[in-house]
């Protein structure tokens, strides 16, 4: 197909963004959307009528690469279709790949990593102007802490601090985003306090290890308790803790305020100490149990939910056994299951894998162990009374929300997003919660 010409300097400058990957993508995807926004480009959602196409990339796991890299391969005619178009890659595997993406990907344009997002404005300006190719990967301390991006719905995140000190063995995150760093208390106030005057009310402070948030006199615990005291807020949240982290005055603060919803997302990753030490995981299993506990005791209906890594390098199937003892005990109210992922760059990629069909029966199994026990789990809670927070429609008319557990509820009846009210679970459809409506 012959390009149709376009004239850039005479037409609006439209972008669409693709996000892959994790809550921080999607974080990260917004605040680049206020930054082309305050410099005069556009956002829409039709990404055959824009000039510009962004990929927001993961580089956690192998499979996140692959899905980002044959989606890029596919936007060559895209980028052929029209003269004048830009194609933009940023975000983790940006970081990582920059080299790679740039070789086997001519009509990639602009290759950005997770630090250079201030920039991307001028460059596409020069990209547009000159028809040069630019690439950026430098890592610095950036934190984005003045940019506050436009918000809408009913939740949403808050990015309180960006990167990671733990340098887990599996982990690509230290490598791509950097050293772990803080924003400012005060800057992050400002931006929950713009968010519920937008109406949103349910809030999740963000971070690759929000436990580590410290800035100044202010740690973890005491952002939470102050932003907790946000008038007009109905939810707060937090993503992701890190067990080793994870201490008696945020275990205090989720308990003494109702704000805080009583929801811990505790990555265990696995249930035995010697792989735990092979990962630099830094806590044993013991000490994962007693924090469980802990929990329990002092919030006895608290949601406990986890990441678990099956078939790391080495583990034998007795380890295996051990982490599903582990899942068994705990009774993980829900668990994000990844199989092992070798991330070039990280200690473990040096490790000898184990078998692919080692690996793939011990996921299959793990999958099927812990759907039991979440089902079980969801069962329990017919005939109970939960708070919901109805976020928008779902099929046939009916309405979904999240208990303050984090646990989706379906409702028969039509209810405007961002009603609060008690519902009485009546049955369990697959994993999912189906009540009804307390007047």
């Amino acid at each position: 197909m012959s390009k149709e010409s376009k004239s850039y300097k005479n037409s609006p400058k439209k972008f669409f963004i693709k996000t892959f990957g994790c809550q921080m993508n999607k974080n990260d995807s917004s605040i680049i959307t206020t930054i082309l926004e305050n410099n005069d480009y556009k956002c829409i959602q039709d990404h055959c009528c824009a000039d510009i196409y962004i990929i927001n990339t993961c580089s956690v796991r192998e499979h996140a690469e692959r899905r980002a890299l044959g989606h890029i391969a596919s936007l060559k005619k895209w980028s052929d279709d029209k003269e004048e178009r830009v194609v933009a890659v940023i975000g983790c595997m940006a970081q990582r790949l920059a080299s790679e993406i740039t070789r086997r990907y001519a009509f990639v344009d602009l290759v950005l990593g997770p630090d250079s997002y201030r920039k991307i404005a001028e460059f596409l300006g020069q990209i547009f102007d000159t028809k040069t190719r630019i690439i950026e990967t430098k890592l610095d301390d950036e934190l984005y802490g003045d940019i506050c991006p436009n918000r809408s719905g009913i939740t949403d995140f808050v990015s309180i601090m960006r990167g990671c000190d733990n340098f887990c063995t599996y982990c690509i995150v230290p490598y791509v985003r950097g050293r772990v760093r803080s924003r400012s208390a005060t800057e992050i106030m400002s931006e929950i306090q713009n968010m519920v005057r937008s109406d949103i009310k349910d809030i999740t402070l963000l971070g690759q290890n929000v436990n580590a948030y410290s800035y100044g006199n202010a740690d973890f615990s005491g952002l939470l308790n102050r932003v907790a005291q946000t008038p007009g807020l109905v939810r707060l949240r937090f993503l992701t803790s890190h067990p080793k982290d994870l201490d008696e005055a945020t275990i205090n603060a989720v308990r003494d305020n109702d704000k805080i919803c009583e929801w811990f997302h505790l990555p265990l990753q696995s249930g035995c100490d010697r792989v735990l030490h092979l990962m630099n995981r830094k806590y044993t299993k013991k000490y994962f149990q007693e924090l469980v506990q802990r929990i329990r005791q002092n919030i006895p209906d608290a949601t406990i939910t986890t990441d678990i890594i099956v078939g790391f390098p080495s583990e034998t199937e007795e380890e295996f056994q051990e982490t599903i003892g582990m899942m068994t005990e705990i009774d993980f109210d829900n668990a994000y299951l990844y199989r092992y992922s070798p991330r070039q760059g990280t200690k473990a990629f040096k490790y000898e894998s184990l078998s692919e069909q080692v690996i793939k029966d011990r996921l299959k199994r793990i999958i099927s162990i812990q759907n039991k026990i979440a089902v079980n789990k969801a069962r329990q809670m017919i005939g109970q009374k939960h708070e919901v927070l109805f976020e928008g429609p779902a099929q046939n008319n009916a309405t979904r929300g999240k208990t303050r557990g984090n646990m989706e509820v379906i409702v028969d009846k039509e209810i405007a997003p961002g009603v609060l009210n008690d519902v009485i679970v009546k049955e369990v459809r697959g994993r999912t919660l189906i009540a009804e409506f307390v007047k």
